[in-house]
C-alpha cells in the first residue's frame, strides 16, 4: 500500500511462538530504539534476497538460539507510524527445537492469548493480537431462515466445538422482530461461550450487550466512530467487495473483515467472483484479520491462510450438517 510520500514499507517477519500450555512468547523491546520499552513478538527486518522462511530462521537463532520446526502463516499487514512503515509477515510457530533465551539481553515472557491486550505492545502488534483470538470460521445465519428455524439450527449448531463467532444476519425481519431474535440468539450463545456478532444498528448491539457488529455497506459508509459505552473487547467487523470500502474499513479501526465474493456463490449468483488472486490483494491492504467469504468450506480454510486470510466465512456451507437445508 503506497503512502503519501511513496516510502517503501520495511519488510519484516514476526513469529508468534505457541508453547504446549497455549501460551506466546513476547519480548521487550530495549529503550533507545523505534518502540522502544514496548512488549513485541519476536523477529526482525528481512534482509535483501531473504525468503521469508530464511529471515525466520536467522531471526529466531540470532534473538532467541531456536530453530522453528513448524509453523504457518497468520496474517500480514502494513502499519503506518509517523517516522516509519513496515509490512509485517506474521507466522504461528507450533513447534520449535532449543529453549528460548533473549541473546540480545531482552527480557522474555510466556503470556496466554487472552492476557496479550493487557501489555503495552506498538500499534502494528495489535491486529496480531486480534488474529490470535478469531477462529478459523466464521458463521452467518441466512436470509431464508424464519426465527423459529433459525433459533432451532443455532441451538444445534452451537454444540459443535469449532463453532465459536456467530453473525445474525436477518434482513428480511423488521427491526422489532430482529430485536427479539437477538435477545435469544444471545441468550443461546452465551450459554455455549460462543461470541455473536448482529448485523444491525451499531446502538442495538450495544444496548442488547453483543460481542460487536458487522457493519453492511451502507453502516459502514455512515460510521462515526465507536459508540459510546462499548466494552473494550467489542468487535467492530465490516463487509468489504473492493479497494473502496477496504478503505472505509480501515478508516474506521475495523477488528476484522469479510471479502467477498472470493468464488461463485448461490446466495448471489450474479455476482463476478474475485478470485484468490484479488483476494490475497484486499487482504494485503487490510489492516486486521481477513475472512473469504462466497462459496466456501472449512476444506477452504488452508486456501484462505495461504492468500493471507484469516480463514473462511459461510453462509452455507460453513455450518455444521446439521444446519444444512
Amino acid at each position: 500500500m503506497a503512502t503519501c510520500d511513496d516510502r517503501s514499507p520495511l519488510p519484516v517477519v514476526v513469529a508468534v511462538i505457541m508453547d504446549d500450555q497455549g501460551r506466546c512468547l513476547i519480548t521487550r523491546r530495549p529503550q533507545d530504539v523505534h518502540q522502544g520499552g514496548r512488549w513485541e513478538f519476536p523477529g526482525g527486518k528481512r534482509e535483501p534476497g531473504e525468503s521469508r522462511d530464511q529471515a525466520l530462521t536467522r531471526e529466531l537463532a540470532e534473538e532467541l538460539g531456536i530453530t522453528p520446526l513448524s509453523h504457518e502463516p497468520l496474517i500480514c499487514l502494513t502499519h503506518d507510524y509517523p517516522d516509519l512503515q513496515v509490512h509485517l509477515d506474521v507466522v504461528r510457530v507450533t513447534d520449535f527445537q532449543g529453549t528460548p533465551q533473549g541473546l540480545e539481553g531482552q527480557p522474555l515472557k510466556w503470556v496466554p492469548v487472552q492476557a496479550l491486550d493487557a501489555r503495552n505492545f506498538p500499534k502494528a502488534n495489535r491486529p496480531i493480537i486480534r488474529a490470535l483470538s478469531l477462529p478459523d470460521r466464521y458463521l452467518i445465519t441466512p436470509d431464508h431462515w424464519d426465527p423459529e428455524q433459525l433459533r432451532v439450527h443455532l441451538e444445534c449448531s452451537l454444540g459443535d466445538p469449532a463453532v465459536s463467532l456467530v453473525q445474525l444476519r436477518a434482513p428480511q425481519l423488521d427491526a422489532g422482530a430482529y430485536a427479539a431474535l437477538a435477545e435469544d440468539a444471545l441468550a443461546l450463545c452465551r450459554r455455549q461461550g460462543v461470541r455473536l456478532m448482529l448485523n444491525a444498528d451499531p446502538a442495538l448491539a450495544r444496548d442488547l450487550g453483543a460481542d460487536g457488529v458487522h457493519l453492511n455497506h451502507q453502516r459502514l459508509c455512515d460510521w462515526r466512530g465507536r459508540p459510546s459505552g462499548l466494552a473494550s473487547d467489542f468487535l467492530v467487523a465490516a463487509s468489504v467487495h473492493d479497494e473502496v470500502s477496504m478503505t472505509q474499513a480501515r478508516q474506521a479501526g475495523c477488528d476484522f473483515v469479510v471479502v467477498s465474493p472470493v468464488a461463485p456463490t448461490r446466495t448471489h449468483p450474479g455476482a463476478a467472483p474475485l478470485g484468490w488472486t484479488r483476494f490475497a490483494s484486499l487482504a494485503d491492504q487490510a489492516a486486521c484479520p481477513v475472512y473469504a467469504l462466497g462459496g466456501m468450506t472449512p476444506e477452504d480454510i488452508p486456501r484462505a491462510r495461504a492468500h493471507g486470510g484469516q480463514g473462511v466465512a459461510g453462509i452455507r456451507g460453513v455450518w455444521p450438517a446439521c444446519s444444512s437445508d
